[in-house]
């Protein structure tokens, strides 16, 4: 990493210091521009004209990851037409660029899969699993909803049919400018390890 990298990459520690390892609904999610598995530019505020931003936590090789985008990609062909965009968040530090648009190729992920290689954004959005999802307001840029796209996947079960519909409630609201009756729900998904983490009173003093 260049000098110039390390000081963008403490810059935006700094940033998002006050948020990090505990964001939830309510709170204001702030700017970060990463690049995708393909090498193309994302910058939250530039979607400032979607009507919802929704990201997924991804992980290579997780199995409810593979298990919910099926779900994922419906919704987002559901939402499409009416401004809501959707991302991936991949903040693995196991996986790379060229690992993660493998993977992508192989199961037919056509949405951009954020490489988050420094965890910064991660832990300023206190990501802990994969297959997490976070629902934005841009008018706000509040979390509107953190949790799972719906219930039926559990921890060694998988209904045939979810009874509860978490995110699409959730869009739905902010697309009517309601508030959102589910804020959060837990999360089932792959661990994702922040060794940074450890570290966390030290960074609280910078």
């Amino acid at each position: 990493m260049t000098a110039l990298l390390r000081f963008l990459a403490a810059v935006v520690s700094l940033v998002f210091a006050c948020s990090a390892y505990a964001l939830s609904p309510g709170s204001r999610v702030d700017n970060f521009r990463l690049l995708d598995q393909n090498g193309a530019s994302h910058d939250l505020y530039y979607l400032s004209d979607a009507k919802a931003v929704v990201i997924m936590v991804h992980g290579n090789g997780c199995p409810i990851v593979r298990k919910t985008l099926p779900g994922l990609r419906e919704i987002r062909e559901q939402y499409r037409a009416q401004g809501v965009e959707f991302l991936l968040l991949n903040s693995n530090p196991q996986d790379d660029r060229e690992t993660v648009a493998k993977e992508a190729a192989e199961f037919g992920i056509d949405m951009p899969i954020l490489i988050d290689e420094t965890q910064l954004i991660g832990e300023a959005l206190g990501v802990e699993r994969t297959a997490d999802v976070f629902v934005i307001d841009p008018k706000t840029w509040k979390l509107a909803y953190r949790g799972p796209l719906d219930d039926r996947i559990s921890y060694g079960a998988e209904r045939p049919a979810a009874s509860k519909q978490y995110l699409t409630e959730a869009i739905d609201s902010v697309l009517a400018g309601k508030p959102v009756a589910i804020t959060q729900a837990e999360a089932v998904g792959c661990l994702v390890n922040f060794p940074e983490r450890e570290h966390k009173d030290a960074h609280e003093k910078i």
